[in-house]
């Protein structure tokens, strides 16, 4: 994480990820999983802000875009992202029937899965792009906190 892109990688980074987060909002308002249900109390939802920065924005993307695709670059360039997304798409329903049972009806859903997907391969390809971390963890916190306080995404 010693790279800081600069003001046109972050602008390019998100122009990238905005129409892809277009996409996975269509398939959960298709699948049911993403509704419009703000959360009423601020308070709750700064704590709420500050644990989804680590969990999962920081650790998942250490984790998948940080060591995995990194290490994957050296075995496989040509493959590295492409497994390193497949292996995020997979944790999520790993993590619904192992840690988190009640996320289940959502993190085994095709529309999530296939969200996951997209939502993942946008992500490794920022991060090749920038050769930093920051944008992807960034915007997977921005996401994943629009979906806990504004879309109805499920209480941890």
């Amino acid at each position: 994480m010693k790279i800081w892109p600069d003001m046109g990688q972050w602008r390019s980074a998100f122009a990238v990820a905005l129409p892809a987060l277009l996409i996975v909002a269509v398939l959960g308002f298709l699948g049911g999983w993403l509704s419009w249900d703000p959360v009423e109390n601020i308070v709750p939802a700064i704590k709420l802000a500050l644990i989804l920065f680590i969990v999962p924005a920081l650790l998942e993307e250490l984790v998948f875009r940080g060591i995995l695709l990194a290490w994957l670059a050296r075995l496989t360039p040509r493959w590295a992202a492409w497994i390193s997304t497949v292996l995020f798409v997979l944790w999520h329903p790993l993590q619904a029937v192992t840690i988190a049972p009640p996320w289940s009806a959502i993190f085994l859903q095709p529309t999530f899965l296939l969200a996951m997907l997209i939502f993942g391969v946008i992500l490794s390809h920022i991060r090749i792009v920038t050769k930093s971390l920051w944008p992807v963890i960034i915007i997977h916190w921005i996401a994943v906190l629009v979906w806990k306080l504004l879309l109805g995404g499920p209480s941890l």
